[in-house]
């Protein structure tokens, strides 16, 4: 150990220093030369003070110190109690050091110190403490808590907050197993209740040391609990920031006292200070104390009472105190507060029961205001949990006083977002599920490949299942945050890293103003690796992956076939909306507003019919004709079933259904038979009754597991087998013993009850009954052939789309009063290609047109003359327009009479549903179409792209949590006004995400995938609608679409939301710079890997640039705005360009640019909670700086304040249970000045 030479030298040498042990002991002195060295037995005189024993030149007791023995992890031994030929010996022998010998002039001597030494250490000591905790708790029957005395092992508590963190720590934190407990919770903060008082605080006088330095200066306050009479305990309830040397120390900090926490007037508080001797270790002595009831605190505004101490008076402490009056939000219509006061000591009060009071100068000594103001929270506590509360009370350049409160919550939607984002993959992964299967069987290597594909599915849907499972558990158990020191944990990877919300609130009196920060502090977006293994992040695997596909033949082919299913499945949603909405004019005979629909369904029809290619639809049909196994219905009961038939047979009993999104799956679909082994009855693809019994809606893993095992042992017999002819095998043991329980709970499974639509059109009474918007408009599992199904011909599904528009059309035309409008075409009709091959006809629906030579059946809810009039929309009927002979008119609604037509809804009906069949069918083949592509790709590339896709949800899924949190914190957290609104409405907000990673290492993987990450959050798009029924206790949003279509709808107070009607949808448009700090960004620097990161920095700003031209250009902001952002920009723009090593200064243009915008603010490092707690504290002191009038000289004690006091220091502890910045010194030195964390709050511990 390094110690001071003259403090030891003065402790030692000093009279006053009272020992524990003095007296002479002959040493082991061991002399060193160059070529020799020798023991000498040297007589000394020794002193004990604590765990030091100090022992000098010579035997003289005034001689100098000649060196210390410091009594730690060593143990006093001697061998017998006999004297040997030295004298009286005993050893001391240390853990990692050499043994020291001692020798005394007797026996009793000898005993005296060896009993000495033992009591010296600080183990001993603090076993003693804990005996004494466990005698005074058995006595007055209490649990055992921190002394309040005993600083040295106690840890700072947040202000009006509760010592431990109890429901974080207990399940999260595994360093800190017996945290400091305190009554009451951190649940049971209410930012809203008002406290009785709250308290600064400033000494005078304070004494000195010994060689008359000035004190390291804090106060801790103690209240005095006690139950039933019994004498209580005094308990730690907070403590201020130390100042280093001063006499006359003004704290910054602040202290609450409010009534959820058990304070009274009646409360008794002891206030002490301490003088902080070494700041990394917080060791500390006391230097006086006073003590006083809470009510004499809250009735005087400012009140000076001496400390006392053994040693007498040692100084005086002043508390000044005031009432709590509600800050008023901007725009209420009430009058703005008060200026900042200070109450005089007057005996008498003024009419009104106010005392006068004089404003304070700078000349005069610094007082505190009178009134406490206290923000409103507005429904933040709706949307977060668990807040943390610190205060502070700075001085302006004006003299005026600067109230600032400090707030860390969690995000309640942390488990919520990422549930629904795997509910959805889950769901995708199904569909892909069923259009491989869909294809049936296929002969040759193509098996092969199928197989591949259905394994990798299954992976990835066992992965996001298992994931899931993990949220949930993880959200029942009610715990909001990841923490950092488990962020390598792949069950929880789906959960952003820290995840909280940073805010401060300020006010400065004099200048009648206040405003809100909020800044959302998140771990980067990224997949950490538990072996620490690196892959270059998303954007290398991108752009591998990229040219990878640039060799393959068929790969534009597979991503234009998924773009098409994507845009069918949007189209159709869109489409079906349009009907539910005619459907409800109808029911209103509102004829006036049904046209502009009609004309958008009918613009929405063209584009779906012009999606495909029939060349590329032809050419997928021609090779599942070719490589299709076909079974002969004759044989179907004979022959044992081949192995992927038995597999994919057991995908139907896998019970995959998300309960989340068991209101949006579309009924259009139901789970038959995939290889039926009798009669194939009719059944109607597109029909499920909804109360038919299916099995629970759980996620059974171990049924995914157990069949993807089938899938994989299947493909390694296919491996295996050196003949391609080997179709109808059986399957290997190892396959048949693992899927066995599934094949026994697959016919233990009830049957499907099917009935027509019509039946359901005659049970539901609604309209929204008969097309089932809300079951229909996401459609997760919506349509699938089977194996067994012949695909229909696109050519016939077109024209049965094309008659079911023309016949809707027209008569939407004929209650429109247009009855004598001709039909419309869409396109002109084509004879379809009839096609052989296929032993099994596909199956046929009621109100679907047959396919040509069948007879087509008639809906019997239509009327008759729909029944004489309706065109049968296959390539077997031809129109006939001659029938009506020269008479011109529309042939869909000749023999109507519009006012003997008295339910418009009845008349729209069949041909509704002809549409939405054929969208149906169009969606089956695109469907068809794209498994086919995929198949055709190279396995390696297939692998290679689930991995990315699975790579790129993980970073979604955190990005979008924090990108949600940060929305709905926007809009429930404060006042929200009708120009924010506008802006959202025509721009969309501004996301700026500050980065400060470093581009060396595994950090370089993470700034690419955050990259990736933040670049998709622009493609999602965001709905506002209003908060109904428990929405607004709890609001939580709703995220529905795929990958490609995003949509995040955000629940609103109702009052807030605009009264109009219309719907305000937008888009984000997300910024994100990144610079390094610490000393990894230096390699980087030096080593030239920080090309990137400047052109990522470079194509930012232009997007940046952009978005303050379109704000610029609608007017938003005043005058003076838009000039300041301009010359932000020009500022910006230096800087980048001169491409500065850690230019920070790019960082804090950037937020003064989104301040100015009232854009989301967003920072991260690794783990948010090192590097980004010196960023926030150091912007929340910029803002202090410009717009409240902060001094640049309080600047660097209000950062260490923060830092070491403040909400940051408390998200470290919740991190990793200990009060300590993960930075060592090296570290500290490489940080930028601004960025470096104060002395003492920075050491050793665990990340």
């Amino acid at each position: 150990m390094r110690f001071n030479k003259s403090e030891l030298n003065s402790l030692a040498t000093n009279p006053a220093t009272k020992f524990d042990k003095e007296g002479l002991l002959i040493i082991t002195d061991r002399q060193e030369g160059f070529l020799w060295r020798s023991e000498v037995r040297v007589q000394r005189w020794c002193k004990l003070r604590g765990n030091l024993l100090f022992y000098l030149k010579d035997k003289d007791s005034k001689s100098q110190v000649a060196g210390v023995f410091v009594l730690e992890n060593c143990r006093p031994r001697f061998q017998n109690d006999q004297i040997d030929p030295e004298g009286y010996v005993f050893d001391l022998d240390f853990k990692q050091s050499p043994s020291e010998r001692f020798i005394t002039h007797s026996a009793a001597e000898r005993l005296a110190w060896v009993r000495s030494i033992e009591q010296a250490s600080n183990e001993k000591l603090n076993q003693v403490i804990r005996q004494l905790k466990d005698q005074i708790a058995a006595t007055s029957r209490q649990r055992p808590l921190s002394m309040g005395n005993h600083i040295d092992l106690g840890m700072p508590v947040p202000m009006a907050v509760p010592v431990s963190q109890a429901t974080t720590t207990t399940t999260m934190i595994q360093e800190d197993p017996k945290p400091v407990e305190a009554p009451g919770s951190v649940e049971d903060l209410d930012l809203s209740e008002l406290p009785i008082c709250e308290t600064s605080f400033s000494c005078d006088n304070l004494s000195v040391d010994s060689l008359g330095r000035a004190p390291n200066p804090r106060v801790v306050c103690l209240v005095l609990q006690s139950d039933d009479g019994e004498p209580g305990l005094w308990r730690e309830h907070a403590r201020t920031e130390m100042l280093e040397r001063t006499q006359s120390p003004q704290f910054l900090c602040t202290m609450r006292f409010q009534r959820s926490a058990g304070f009274s007037t009646a409360t008794r508080l002891r206030f002490t200070v301490h003088d902080v001797k070494e700041r990394m270790s917080l060791t500390s002595v006391p230097l006086g104390h006073a003590e006083v009831a809470l009510g004499v605190i809250q009735d005087a505004t400012r009140l000076r009472l001496p400390l006392s101490s053994p040693r007498g008076e040692s100084g005086f402490i002043t508390l000044a105190s005031w009432t709590p009056e509600v800050a008023l939000e901007s725009g209420s219509g009430m009058a703005p507060p008060p200026r900042s006061s200070t109450q005089l000591f007057e005996p008498n009060e003024t009419a009104g029961g106010r005392r006068r009071a004089h404003r304070r100068t700078q000349s005069l000594p610094p007082k505190l205001a009178v009134r406490l103001f206290v923000p409103q929270q507005s429904g933040l506590q709706r949307i977060c949990a668990r807040p943390l509360l610190h205060s502070y009370r700075l001085h302006s350049s004006l003299g005026a006083d600067i109230s600032v409160q400090e707030t860390l919550l969690e995000s309640r939607l942390c488990c919520v977002i990422p549930q629904q984002l795997l509910s959805i993959w889950i769901q995708r992964e199904k569909e892909l599920l069923q259009e491989v299967s869909g294809m049936g069987e296929l002969s040759g290597d193509w098996r092969g490949r199928q197989m591949n594909l259905l394994e990798e599915h299954l992976r990835l849907l066992k992965d996001y299942s298992q994931a899931k499972q993990n949220i949930q558990q993880l959200a029942r158990d009610g715990i909001h945050f990841k923490q950092s020191s488990v962020k390598t944990d792949e069950s929880l990877e789906f959960l952003p890293v820290n995840l909280h919300v940073q805010r401060m609130w300020a006010q400065n009196d004099t200048l009648q103003r206040r405003g809100v920060l909020d800044v959302i502090t998140v771990g980067a977006f990224t997949r950490h690796d538990v072996k620490g293994r690196k892959c270059g992040g998303l954007i290398k695997l991108l752009q591998e992956s990229k040219s990878w596909k640039l060799e393959q033949s068929n790969a534009c082919k597979v991503q234009a076939a998924n773009d098409a299913v994507q845009a069918t499945k949007q189209l159709r949603k869109e489409i079906v909306e349009l009907m539910s909405q005619l459907l409800q004019l109808a029911s209103q005979r509102s004829a006036q507003d049904m046209m502009p629909l009609c004309n958008q369904m009918v613009s929405k029809t063209r584009t779906l019919l012009n999606i495909w290619e029939p060349s590329i639809v032809e050419e997928a049909v021609a090779f599942i004709e070719k490589h299709r196994i076909i079974e002969e219905p004759d044989n179907v009961l004979m022959e044992p079933m081949s192995p992927f038939r038995k597999i994919t047979q057991q995908l139907t009993a896998l019970d995959l259904k998300s309960p989340e999104l068991e209101d949006f799956a579309t009924p259009v679909v139901a789970p038959p038979d995939l290889w039926p082994r009798g009669h194939p009855s009719l059944m109607r693809s597109n029909s499920w009754h909804p109360s038919n019994n299916s099995p629970s809606s759980s996620l059974d893993i171990n049924a995914i597991d157990s069949l993807q095992h089938a899938v994989k042992c299947y493909n390694e017999h296919l491996r295996c087998l050196e003949e391609a002819e080997a179709t109808h095998q059986s399957l290997p043991p190892a396959w048949q013993q693992s899927s066995a329980p599934l094949t026994v709970s697959c016919s233990a499974d009830p049957p499907l009850h099917l009935i027509d639509l019509d039946e359901i059109k005659k049970r539901q009474a609604t309209p929204a009954g008969f097309l089932d918007t809300k079951l229909m408009n996401s459609s997760p599992s919506a349509n699938y052939y089977r194996p067994t199904e012949e695909p229909e011909p696109l050519d016939l599904t077109q024209l049965n789309i094309e008659a079911s528009v023309m016949c809707l059309v027209s008569k939407l035309k004929f209650f429109c009063g247009r009855c004598d409008s001709p039909a419309i075409r869409l396109r002109h009709p084509k004879t379809p290609l009839k096609r052989e091959g296929f032993a099994v006809s596909p199956q046929q629906t009621p109100d679907v047109i047959a396919a040509p030579g069948k007879v087509p059946m008639v809906q019997p809810a239509a009327s008759q003359q729909d029944q004489q009039q309706l065109p049968p929309a296959d390539g077997g009927v031809i129109f006939r327009t001659g029938d009506r002979g020269g008479k011109r008119g529309n042939k869909f609604t000749d023999g109507l009479d519009l006012s003997l037509t008295t339910d418009w809804t009845a008349e729209l009906r069949p041909s509704m549903r002809k549409l939405r069949h054929a969208m149906d069918r169009i969606l089956k083949t695109a469907r068809l179409m794209h498994s086919v592509q995929r198949l055709q790709q190279d396995v390696r590339c297939n692998r290679i792209q689930a991995s990315i896709t699975y790579r790129r949800d993980v970073c979604f899924s955190q990005a979008l949590t924090a990108l949600v949190s940060a929305l709905m914190l926007r809009l429930w957290g404060s006042e929200v006004d009708m120009a924010y609104f506008m802006m959202l409405r025509d721009l969309g907000p501004l996301a700026y995400f500050e980065g400060l990673l470093s581009l060396y290492g595994s950090e370089t993987d993470m700034w690419s995938d955050m990259c990736i990450a933040i670049e998709d959050l622009s493609a999602v798009t965001f709905q506002l609608v209003r908060a109904q029924g428990e929405a607004k206790v709890t609001p939580t949003p709703r995220i529905t679409g795929s990958r490609q279509a995003m949509e995040v709808q955000l629940p609103v107070p109702e009052h807030s939301l605009p009264g109009n009607g219309s719907t305000i949808s937008f888009k984000i448009t997300p910024v994100f710079f990144n610079i390094g700090i610490n000393e990894k960004a230096t390699i980087a620097e030096t080593l030239g890997q920080t090309r990137e990161q400047h052109r990522s920095n470079w194509d930012n700003y232009l997007r940046l640039s952009q978005y303050v031209g379109r704000y610029r250009k609608l007017g938003l902001g005043s005058v003076d705005t838009g000039e300041s952002l301009q010359s932000l920009l020009g500022f910006m723009e230096q800087q980048l360009r001169a491409n500065v090593s850690k230019n920070i200064k790019i960082l804090h243009l950037a937020e003064d640019t989104c301040r100015l915008m009232d854009g989301l603010r967003f920072t991260s490092c690794k783990s948010a909670k090192d590097r980004t707690g010196m960023a926030v504290t150091l912007e929340q002191c910029r803002v202090l700086v410009r717009e409240f009038q902060l001094p640049a000289k309080h600047v660097p004690n209000a950062l260490s304040t923060m830092r070491s006091e403040g909400t940051r220091m408390d998200n470290v502890l919740k991190n990793i249970g200990k009060r300590k910045y993960a930075f060592n010194l090296p570290q500290v030195i490489s940080l930028p000045a601004m960025y470096r964390p104060p002395v003492g709050a920075y050491g050793k511990a665990e990340t």
